[in-house]
């Protein structure tokens, strides 16, 4: 996991423990996890064990899906597309409220250069210039 990701997942998880009211040692207890290993992971110093990630999903009530993702275990590859998200996460809502969520997520993307299947092979590495 790459440091931004881990100061990320680490912010989430605080934000995730302070609004449901959690004190540091409360949310530990109750992931089943040591309190310090808590307060280095959410200061961005560890990188969570997918073993830790389970537990805290579970103490927090969020889908481990989500913790996953957030934690940078799934690439955008791995994820589906909007259109297949939202009919299985929302797909009790009527057809017509989904494709105008969809709709709706897709301006967002194109109004704001977002690649919703993240970069194409290779887009993202840089060549670094050889030193001769």
């Amino acid at each position: 996991m790459e440091h931004a990701t881990t100061n990320q997942f680490g912010g989430y998880i605080r934000h995730l423990r302070e609004q449901r009211q959690l004190s540091m040692r409360g949310l530990a207890k109750v992931a089943g996890v040591d309190s310090g290993a808590l307060t280095r992971l959410e200061s961005g110093k560890t990188t969570p064990t997918p073993g830790t990630i389970k537990a805290l999903a579970i103490a927090l009530d969020v889908p481990l899906a989500d913790l996953f993702v957030r934690a940078g275990y799934t690439t955008p590859h791995d994820l589906p597309s909007m259109d297949a998200y939202l009919h299985t996460r929302y797909g009790h809502l009527p057809s017509d409220v989904l494709d105008s969520m969809n709709d709706y997520c897709q301006r967002l993307i194109s109004e704001h250069g977002f690649e919703p299947g993240g970069p194409s092979d290779h887009e993202d590495e840089i060549t670094k210039p050889s030193h001769t």
